[in-house]
């Protein structure tokens, strides 16, 4: 009878797929995946009634802007007061588990690469500012680059123009804010005028 085990080392093929999962498997398993997972989870979690409501075909412009500012506030949140709890949450999962945690004042060790041409960083640095940090700011410049004061004043102005339930949402400071925008459109006597119109 032959062995499975010889059929599988004389194709190199299947050795080259038995390293990989071995690699994909050792990387799973390691304290930087565990510790990615539920950072981006708790991210994600933040922004995802953001994103589900900016996806609908009716959207509600005015919710959306709430959405915006209550996710830019609770990414802060995070950032300022979320480390500690992040690191216990991994910790516990990786104590669970047996997953190395490594010692945080050590030297973070990237696989892969020359030790001599890395720059050497503490652990701690590496996962709360290289990860953390840099992870949660990049998803607040995300959401201030798209959503500018200017963009968010443009955009609730314009909803205060919804026919939705008989012009509800009418708003004539905002509408002449709205004309403020276009100043080629309305001078200063025409937003006087549009002013006692309105």
């Amino acid at each position: 009878m032959i062995d499975v085990l010889e059929i599988v080392e004389e194709d190199g093929k299947s050795l080259d797929q038995r390293a990989e999962a071995g690699a994909l498997l050792d990387s799973v398993q390691s304290f930087e995946f565990v510790f990615i997972l539920p950072l981006m989870k708790n991210i994600l979690g933040i922004t995802s009634e953001l994103s589900q409501a900016l996806q609908r075909k009716d959207q509600d412009i005015v919710n959306a802007m709430k959405l915006v500012s209550v996710s830019k506030q609770r990414l802060q949140a995070m950032r300022d007061d979320g480390w500690h709890s992040l690191l216990n949450v991994v910790s516990l999962f990786c104590e669970k588990h047996n997953v190395v945690i490594p010692n945080m004042i050590d030297i973070f060790q990237k696989h892969g690469r020359s030790r001599r041409k890395m720059e050497k960083v503490s652990n701690l640095h590496h996962f709360q500012v290289e990860l953390f940090y840099q992870a949660i700011d990049q998803h607040i410049q995300e959401l201030n680059n798209r959503f500018t004061e200017a963009n968010t004043e443009l955009l609730l102005c314009v909803a205060c123009l919804s026919p939705r339930d008989s012009f509800v949402a009418f708003d004539k400071e905002k509408l002449i804010r709205l004309a403020q925008f276009y100043p080629s459109e309305f001078s200063h006597v025409e937003l006087l005028v549009l002013d006692s119109q309105l």
